[in-house]
């Protein structure tokens, strides 16, 4: 049950964060899982794209809590469960489980990103917040997230970014490869998560300030 966190405010439009993720085993075990991803929908234009929930709703119901007729994210929260996906992604969830420092996950999902696949120019919040987590499995070479203003940010496989979505970014994949990331949102802020960004913030002499909040972001 979210009862609130602690969010780092910020104009970063992303902060790599200093933990390490498994993305070689973590592909072998998800490429297979293709077959059962769900295409993606938004008001803004998307080809290609798909999401397979790990924590959700249901494995078949990516999308956010609006879209299932709840009034708002807390009314939605404690529906958010383990799908049957995590079994089959052993090493992912294990990861989530035992290294990444949250104890209480919100919407978590693989997402894809066909060769070809593009996500027309959108914004998620109006929060400056970096609080998504993204995560690449894969990122073929070229495939590259791009802000309104043309900065880019080209992931590695295995980086993983808070993003701040509350900049204006798309992406393109024009290459022959599909693109596998993983997204986490979680209701908890840890000691453990808080030291990651702070860490994270320092190594990189980044700017931000934490605020307290029973809302969700």
């Amino acid at each position: 049950m979210f009862e609130g966190r602690e969010y780092l405010i910020s104009d970063l439009k992303y902060l790599k964060l200093n933990i390490s993720f498994p993305h070689d085993e973590a592909y072998d075990e998800i490429v297979n899982l293709k077959n059962k991803f769900i295409e993606y929908r938004s008001t803004y234009k998307t080809q290609g794209w798909a999401s397979l929930p790990i924590v959700g709703k249901s494995s078949t119901e990516p999308y956010a809590w609006n879209v299932y007729g709840y009034k708002d994210a807390r009314e939605a929260a404690p529906d958010m469960q383990w799908t049957e996906i995590a079994e089959l992604c052993p090493v992912t969830t294990k990861w989530l489980q035992e290294v990444y420092p949250s104890n209480s996950y919100a919407r978590t999902r693989l997402m894809l990103l066909e060769a070809g696949g593009i996500i027309e120019p959108h914004k998620d919040t109006e929060h400056s917040v970096l609080g998504a987590v993204n995560i690449a499995i894969t990122n073929p070479k070229d495939c590259v997230w791009k802000w309104q203003d043309g900065e880019t940010l080209e992931f590695k496989p295995g980086d993983v970014y808070a993003m701040n979505l509350g900049y204006v970014h798309s992406v393109v994949n024009p290459s022959q490869e599909d693109r596998y990331h993983l997204i986490i949102h979680h209701y908890d802020s840890t000691p453990e998560y808080l030291k990651l960004l702070k860490r994270s913030l320092k190594g990189q002499n980044g700017k931000g300030s934490f605020h307290y909040s029973t809302e969700l972001f």
